[in-house]
């Protein structure tokens, strides 16, 4: 992601739409909605960072097809520094599953990309 998130105008399961891209070979990544559609069957392997700031924690959610697969947490809900959480999901895809990530519980003031820490998520397809 390009910029910090103000937790304020976070909703619970809004999906996060990571608008910096890197690579996006296939175009599977819809930068508009922040979903991944698998374009071919296989195992995948996906790839999250979150990093909350001051006072502030969120879980992220990785979710198949509207089923949570992985959890992470960052956490700086008690005291004045940046926490950082990282997921890594294997999931086995058809052809058009859908793969996002998207907020579950948080507080505080926001979770943060910027030229600190960056927001991420990433993926591939292993066989």
């Amino acid at each position: 992601m390009s910029k910090n998130i103000p937790i304020n105008t976070l909703s619970r399961h809004r999906a996060f739409v990571y608008d910096r891209i890197e690579t996006n070979a296939g175009n599977a990544y819809n930068s508009a909605t922040g979903k991944f559609t698998a374009p071919g069957d296989g195992m995948y392997v996906f790839h999250t960072t979150t990093t909350a700031f001051n006072k502030s924690y969120c879980t992220i959610e990785v979710v198949k097809n509207g089923v949570v697969k992985d959890i992470g947490i960052a956490d700086a809900g008690d005291h004045d520094d940046r926490a950082l959480s990282s997921t890594m999901t294997i999931l086995s895809l058809k052809k058009g599953d859908v793969v996002h990530v998207r907020a579950g519980i948080y507080g505080g003031n926001y979770v943060e990309s910027d030229q600190y820490a960056r927001m991420t998520f990433s993926g591939f397809r292993l066989a």
